[in-house]
């Protein structure tokens, strides 16, 4: 748990996300950093409107800035919104 704690605050993420799990491939020298999302409704970037989740989106793949010699890598389920213009 200190490494996903870790994780949260280098990466400072708002609250409702948080870093789930990591997983270190020392052969290969890669760090996995899985994001979660907790949170009921978002705010729709276009309109403000904050909207209802209904479901998340497979999981994607983002590479970060390296932590020391291994290559960073975040995954993470991004949340699905329902706006009032459909």
């Amino acid at each position: 748990m200190f490494t996903e704690g870790l994780f949260t605050k280098l990466l400072q993420l708002e609250d409702g996300w948080f870093v789930e799990s990591v997983e270190t491939d020392f052969k290969q020298e890669e760090i996995y950093i899985q994001i979660e999302c907790v949170l009921e409704e978002l705010e729709d970037a276009e309109t403000g409107e904050l909207c209802r989740v209904y479901d998340h989106a497979p999981v994607r793949e983002w590479r970060h800035l390296d932590t020391m010699q291994y290559r960073t890598f975040l995954r993470c389920k991004l949340p699905r919104i329902l706006t009032s213009s459909g």
